[in-house]
């Protein structure tokens, strides 16, 4: 029975970190990125962590802000061919929002709970991100949050 493929999620901090050469964690983030794929770790991506990505890439400051359609060819073509898009489960959606709130989670908590429960529907066992604070309260199971 061949093994299971380990599944590697990334958060926008990462996706950021690995795409700007510019970036304080680039070559950090760009190391980690070759050491998942060295090991032939299946990329998970939710679809908040890409979208929030291109969301920051179109707004940063000049000169590092990118036009929207560089911005989406930069995401696209790094990782169309080589990541799982995963979003969330309509289904859930309802007990999800229950669980937020028995949490006392609003704002931007939100938005991290769904990237780390899309990782976890997608069988990633590691969430990789620059920003450990915004997971920690969040702690699920099964799914390890750490740096690069």
């Amino acid at each position: 029975m061949p093994a299971k493929q380990l599944r590697v999620a990334l958060d926008s901090s990462y996706l950021i970190a690995l795409l700007c050469d510019w970036h304080a964690h680039h070559h950090r983030t760009l190391r980690s990125y070759q050491y998942w794929h060295d090991r032939e770790a299946q990329i998970i991506l939710p679809v908040h962590a890409i979208l929030e990505c291109y969301s920051v890439l179109t707004r940063m400051p000049a000169p590092y802000r990118l036009p929207p359609d560089i911005a989406r060819q930069t995401i696209e073509g790094n990782f169309a061919r080589t990541a799982v898009v995963v979003g969330v489960r309509s289904r859930g959606v309802w007990e999800r929002m229950a669980s937020l709130a028995r949490l006392g989670f609003g704002g931007g908590r939100v938005y991290d709970a769904l990237i780390a429960w899309c990782a976890v529907d997608a069988g990633a066992s590691v969430l990789l991100t620059w920003n450990l604070k915004h997971f920690a309260a969040i702690a699920l199971p099964d799914l390890e949050v750490r740096e690069p």
